[in-house]
């Protein structure tokens, strides 16, 4: 079973941590969280203090982090992922029963991303260059997030290289066509609350793109925070959650409530 940790009291909130981070990512956050949920946070398989082992699809992680859920017997459960753990989140909702998702700056255009890293993987394969070609990828996504928080982060990363691979084979082996598949595959059976909050540029079309796939999908926009806007501006993102889980505990509530923190 993974590794997880669990505290506070209220509805369950499922937290998912991005590639090469650990379930350590979250603790600025989990102090006020704790007040309003009942709160565990996991590490996916090949990282943090959980196992190591192929495979690394999204279906496989999201497999594992139900099993975390029905051994502790969560329900209702809201799902929290950023970036990768926006992903299993999301593989998550398509599967099994939650009360709802919020995905942190994962955008599910996978062709886009591919376009992304897609020029480096023969470095990334080469044992040699791929811890520095990581650091070169998550420096241009750092955005506004204070040197104390990005120091903490490159801390506690663990750079696995079989499980970055394994989680990016398919932007690396499949073509447009058989990515889109994938993509609708874990995205067109969703039918509860999702929110996709986003602090790097999107497309222009993606609100579109992703009701297309997701029709209860909302968006909002951070724009300048970067690829970690939960640690930007963590009081905002726990309002956020608050509000969420407000809205959906009402049928009919999702498409109309207020999600921003009006200060």
């Amino acid at each position: 079973m993974l590794a997880y940790e669990r505290l506070g009291s209220g509805p369950s909130l499922l937290l998912i941590h991005g590639l090469t981070d650990t379930r350590r990512v979250w603790d600025p956050l989990l102090a006020p969280l704790a007040s309003n949920f009942d709160v565990v946070s996991v590490d996916l398989r090949g990282h943090g203090e959980s196992f190591d082992g192929a495979p690394y699809d999204v279906v496989t992680l999201a497999d594992d982090v139900h099993e975390v859920v029905e051994h502790l017997a969560l329900t209702g459960t809201l799902v929290v992922g950023h970036s990768l753990g926006g992903y299993v989140a999301t593989a998550y909702a398509s599967r099994f029963d939650c009360a709802g998702v919020v995905n942190i700056d994962q955008s599910l255009d996978l062709a886009a991303f591919a376009a992304l890293v897609g020029p480096f993987q023969d470095q990334l394969r080469d044992p040699v260059q791929f811890e520095p070609i990581m650091l070169m990828v998550f420096a241009t996504m750092r955005g506004a997030l204070n040197d104390d928080e990005w120091e903490r982060l490159a801390r506690e990363r663990r750079f696995n290289q079989a499980a970055v691979l394994g989680v990016w084979s398919p932007i690396f082996d499949l073509d447009a066509a058989s990515l889109g598949a994938l993509v609708d595959s874990i995205t067109r059976p969703i039918d509860v609350p999702y929110l996709a909050l986003n602090g790097s540029p999107l497309a222009e079309d993606y609100e579109s793109w992703l009701r297309a796939r997701v029709p209860t999908a909302r968006l909002i926009e951070w724009p300048g925070l970067g690829h970690l806007p939960h640690l930007v501006e963590p009081d905002r993102f726990v309002g956020v959650l608050k509000r969420v889980a407000e809205a959906i505990k009402t049928p009919g509530q999702w498409r109309e409530a207020e999600l921003e923190v009006l200060d």
